[in-house]
């Protein structure tokens, strides 16, 4: 399979965002079955500059975002959710999507926060989200650690970080459980050299 993997371009805001809704249209679907609403209403608040993506025959089919304790690489606003899911939905929504990408991150300078590995499904099972991570990692120098957080049923997920070095360290209790089909939230993290060191 064929790919290239680069860092984001400015203009490419509702490309990625796009690949986020369509990647995690399950996720998504709980709020709305359109996933162009959802590319709408995230495009404005995406940050280029904190993505990477993997584009095949011009078609972004992967993307991956890093934060850190300066900022988050998405930022919904109230008004855009409310655009795009009407006035309660919006409200609602964009109330979730505050808690879970847009809060100040508690983590030291030199942490990256993997906000979003995302790929089509079309392209899945490929090595791209691999690719993608391997990318963030050496584009961002100044950090020494990243972490993430993945669903504690995501199991495929889970073993594709695994493979990539992360280490499971903490699981978190999710508020929504019931509603949203699964108990914890595993966070993981990958020291940058530490298989070189023998650090686990």
């Amino acid at each position: 399979m064929n790919y290239t993997i680069r860092r984001a371009e400015p203009t490419e805001k509702l490309s990625i965002t796009r690949t986020l809704a369509h990647a995690f249209e399950k996720d998504f679907s709980r709020l709305t079955n359109d996933m162009e609403r959802v590319a709408k209403a995230f495009e404005s608040g995406i940050d280029t500059n904190r993505f990477i993506v993997a584009e095949q025959n011009g078609e972004i089919i992967g993307i991956a975002g890093c934060a850190d304790c300066t900022g988050r690489v998405l930022n919904v606003s109230k008004r855009d959710s409310r655009k795009h899911f009407g006035l309660i939905r919006g409200t609602i929504a964009h109330m979730a999507f505050r808690g879970e990408f847009m809060n100040q991150l508690d983590f030291p300078p030199t942490t990256g926060v993997i906000d979003f590995v995302g790929v089509l499904a079309k392209s899945s099972g490929q090595g791209v989200a691999t690719a993608l991570l391997e990318k963030t990692v050496e584009l961002n120098p100044q950090y020494t650690e990243f972490v993430l957080n993945v669903k504690d049923n995501n199991y495929s997920a889970i073993r594709v970080y695994e493979r990539f070095g992360f280490v499971e360290y903490e699981r978190i209790p999710y508020k929504w459980a019931k509603q949203a089909g699964f108990k914890e939230l595993v966070w993981m993290r990958y020291v940058v050299g530490a298989e070189e060191r023998g650090v686990k």
